[in-house]
């Protein structure tokens, strides 16, 4: 029997009241588990991590039936079942991605464990000392990508949005910053000037440009339906006349990683339909990363929450006699 409105009104004002507590409990649960994870054999910590994947998928419904929800949009002809499938194996990957992360001080050992493919063409793209923009999308284990490519010796700055909760915020770039990557808060005051001083040092901006975020965004179709996509990467591009690459790290048969670098030709033209068509070609080939690896990406969040606005009603002028 469905719960009364009294009884889920009730339920919502409890969890609201007790989100700090709630909060300050799972992100001090995340940081020892973490440590307990970086202590273990590599194999058993990567087999634990999956554990914790599949017990997540397990208790969280709500991010589960959204995936569900998400991945019929994308894949329409995909069964049920299937996609039932494919939601369990994101939530698997997403723990693996997390015991990575807690091993990073064992796995920056092992360079074969993440292999890049077409370094060549980041090179390329700082030849010319103005710095470079990278855009990939929440597809693989993507703080392990810049994690690895900081280690390979290149200097990377991330830009990232703030975390709500401040403990998880605080979790986040204290593993960033532990690897040796610069941080740029996305809603900062100083962000441009940030973003411009990071290409004058000639550095990689990256920047993650797949989810409908608060703030200017433009329509730009993914998986066949519009989406509301941040249009920062092409601006910048645009603006800076700086080179443009995408960047995706995707898991090997066997284990470990593949990252591959492509580089984007950025158009000549300015103005609104330059943006557009710039933020279009770099979700395109997001899309072909997740198309690639579906299991690799956050199916749980709303990735079409917002649709683009109806357009106005033709207006009839004066009948002329």
């Amino acid at each position: 029997m469905a719960p009364s409105p009294r009884r889920r009104t009730l339920w919502r004002r409890f969890r609201r009241a007790t989100r700090g507590p709630r909060n300050a409990a799972l992100a001090a649960g995340i940081w020892h588990a973490a440590r307990l994870l970086g202590r273990l054999p590599v194999p058993a910590a990567l087999a634990v991590g999956r554990g914790l994947g599949t017990g997540a998928h397990a208790v969280l419904g709500e991010a589960r039936r959204l995936a569900l929800v998400q991945l019929g949009v994308a894949f329409p002809t995909l069964p049920l079942d299937a996609r039932a499938r494919l939601v369990r194996a994101t939530f698997v990957h997403a723990g693996e991605s997390f015991a990575e992360l807690a091993l990073w001080p064992k796995l920056v050992r092992r360079p074969d464990y993440v292999r890049v493919e077409q370094l060549a063409v980041l090179d390329d793209a700082l030849h010319a000392g103005r710095g470079a923009i990278a855009v990939t999308g929440h597809t693989g284990n993507w703080e392990l990508l810049a994690a690895t490519v900081a280690a390979r010796g290149y200097p990377v700055t991330v830009v990232a949005r703030r975390v709500n909760d401040r403990r998880f915020d605080a979790l986040v770039n204290r593993f960033r910053r532990s690897v040796g990557l610069e941080v740029l808060v996305r809603d900062a005051p100083q962000f441009l000037a940030g973003v411009r001083d990071a290409l004058a040092r000639n550095r990689i901006v990256a920047m993650l440009i797949d989810q409908d975020t608060r703030g200017a965004g433009v329509f730009v179709p993914f998986f066949g339906r519009l989406a509301h996509t941040p249009p920062g990467a092409a601006l910048l591009a645009l603006r800076a006349r700086v080179p443009l690459v995408t960047v995706f790290i995707e898991r090997r048969p066997g284990g470990g990683h593949l990252v591959r670098f492509a580089p984007v030709a950025v158009p000549a033209e300015r103005g609104r339909a330059a943006v557009v068509g710039l933020t279009a070609a770099l979700t395109t080939a997001i899309e072909a990363q997740i198309r690639r690896a579906p299991a690799e990406w956050v199916w749980w969040h709303e990735r079409w929450r917002r649709t683009p606005p109806a357009p106005a009603p033709p207006t009839h002028g004066a009948a002329v006699s």
